[in-house]
């Protein structure tokens, strides 16, 4: 077999030169008064061939063949083909015209193929408002799926508790009826047809041991037991919010009665209830959760009861006034605070910043080559064919690509992680807020980015380089929406629950989890998640990446030889071989 090296992406040019030379020599010359050149004889084909082999395998004494009946492309000189070659330094009549020879990879302005494009390109736009403005359009109509749950533990104090004179001159039967938090209940969120009722998802709470001793919520312990037991349902991510009456509720209305002995004779000790919430789970949601208890429904409560009671002359006479202008109070329990709202948004930009990096790692590393892979890339037929083990060493160097490549790929990876944790230590200044370790945010992030960096390995090499960055980019947005990372999606359209089925989901909570402590319990399942698209998803993009190296050659070669670009997923260009 002659041995001829092979040309390829950037070599090509030199390889094209050349047989465009060699072309001139056994061409008619065009605008010149020159002899044609004699026919080649048998024996000169026997004999040494110095031409260069073209990419589709064949010598330039055959291209020449092919190639009589069709017009010789012009250089940059504009003189013919066939004209004789340039002397001197004047490199530009040397050079043939790069519009001639990378012509494969262009296409024509004004196409339907460019109309198209750009319609398309308009459409995708137009998608990512659609994706944006329409996850956060008027949120409040859809706080209904937001779930709250209501505690009510509240009780008539027995008559062992109050003074007798006291019951027996307010006829403590119609003074209190029933227990004061749920005659307020009853008269707004268990009412259907108040509108707080429709707010927010209410649930009924209820205790082990209700009942027992005449206590609605049991024993004063199982009634604490409860009260954790609700709250740590909030922390980890259950119902939103808890709305809690203790049992003494009742109790500390009566003790703005005068001579009523409530609460061992205390005076004036004013009804709270508790508002159990975790703000570390998501700040905008509590917003509106917040927006409903703490202005709405507590305020309207303590006024209907106040009102009713300015109203009553028989019960101011044996009330103290103070009750009218303070009425109930709710007290606030904050699980997980927030002290930055920064800290609690990088959660989410962090997801953000990972994703880019991976793309850019991604594309890195599809554009430079390292000297095994140009190897491969330029590889000799005859010595892939006739050289004892050449696969064996193709493999090799196949493998010695990758593992350089993504160990790379890794530390790039680890070290942006760590500069993202120094961005919170830098603007925090001891008062970021770590329920796990810095340590253990940098490896669940540096290992998040595992699974964006697969992801976009297989889209790169299932689509190509040209839609790369348009998917990607697609990708992200739907990911920014469906994430949870700026409102919780239960507020969202019901489109985006899709995000329950992509990474960014699993890392805003994976990281909420590290700095305020929400959600522990599912912290394992984000691990989880991210070993199902490593293991998915690495595999497959080794195979892709393999599977391009590997057969690059032939398809250089047959797109030389059809004159087309890279189809679908093609990566054969000329920048990309030249690096």
């Amino acid at each position: 077999m002659l041995n001829h090296p092979y040309h390829f992406a950037s070599r090509d040019k030199l390889g094209a030169m050349e047989a465009l030379q060699h072309e001139d020599s056994c061409k008619p010359r065009v605008g010149l008064a020159a002899k044609p050149p004699a026919p080649p004889t048998s024996a000169s084909l026997h004999g040494p061939i110095t031409g260069v082999i073209i990419a589709n395998g064949s010598t330039d004494v055959e291209a020449q063949q092919r190639n009589d009946s069709q017009p010789a492309p012009n250089l940059q000189n504009g003189t013919g083909a066939g004209a004789p070659a340039p002397v001197g330094n004047d490199k530009s009549k040397t050079e043939p015209d790069l519009t001639s020879l990378e012509a494969p990879y262009f296409q024509p302005y004004w196409s339907p193929a460019f109309f198209l494009t750009c319609f398309g390109a308009i459409l995708v736009i137009w998608v990512f408002c659609w994706l944006y403005v329409g996850a956060f359009w008027n949120p409040t109509t859809r706080l209904g799926n937001l779930h709250v749950a209501v505690l009510n533990c509240d009780m008539v104090p027995g008559g062992s508790t109050l003074n007798a004179s006291f019951i027996a001159s307010s006829n403590l039967s119609k003074l209190v009826p029933a227990p004061l938090a749920t005659s307020l209940l009853s008269a707004s969120i268990w009412n259907k047809s108040s509108s707080l009722s429709r707010l927010l998802r209410w649930e009924n709470g209820s205790c082990t041991g209700a009942g027992d001793s005449g206590r609605v919520c049991g024993t004063p312990q199982q009634e604490a037991d409860c009260l954790a037991s609700y709250s740590d349902d909030v922390l980890q991510g259950g119902a939103w919010a808890l709305l809690y009456f203790p049992s003494n509720f009742t109790a500390s209305y009566l003790s703005f009665f005068l001579g009523s002995g409530a609460l061992g004779g205390a005076q004036n000790q004013r009804p709270v209830a508790h508002y159990v919430y975790a703000r570390g789970r998501d700040y905008s949601t509590y917003t509106y959760v917040g927006m409903i208890i703490l202005n709405n429904l507590m305020p309207g409560l303590s006024q209907k009861l106040t009102w009713g009671l300015a109203n009553n002359p028989g019960v101011l006479q044996i009330m103290s006034p103070t009750f009218l202008a303070s009425g109930i109070s709710v007290s606030e329990v904050n699980l997980a605070p927030v002290k930055n709202f920064g800290q609690h948004f990088a959660s989410y930009i962090f997801c953000v910043l990972l994703w880019l990096g991976s793309s850019f790692v991604v594309v890195s590393s599809y554009q430079f080559k390292l000297k095994s892979e140009q190897d491969l890339l330029t590889n000799r037929e005859h010595e892939r064919q006739q050289a004892p083990g050449a696969g064996v060493l193709r493999l090799r160097h196949v493998a010695r690509a990758l593992m350089i490549k993504g160990v790379i790929a890794a530390l790039f990876m680890f070290v942006l992680m760590v500069f993202l944790c120094i961005v919170l230590w830098a603007l925090g200044k001891g008062t970021e807020q770590w329920h796990l370790n810095p340590g253990y945010a940098i490896a669940f992030g540096w290992y998040m980015s595992w699974s964006f960096i697969a992801i976009n390995a297989v889209l790169l090499h299932v689509i190509g380089i040209e839609r790369f960055s348009s998917v990607t980019a697609f990708l992200l947005i739907l990911q920014l929406t469906s994430a949870s990372g700026i409102m919780s999606i239960e507020i969202c359209n019901r489109f985006f629950y899709i995000g329950k089925g992509l990474p960014f989901f699993y890392g805003v909570r994976g990281f909420r989890t590290i700095f305020f402590g929400t959600c522990q319990n599912k912290m394992y399942i984000n691990w989880l998640v991210f070993t199902a698209y490593n293991l998915v998803f690495a595999p497959l993009g080794l195979l892709l990446v393999t599977h391009r190296v590997w057969t690059a050659p032939n398809r250089a070669r047959k797109q030389h030889r059809d004159g087309n670009a890279a189809g679908m997923g093609g990566v054969i260009l000329p920048v990309a071989m030249g690096s």
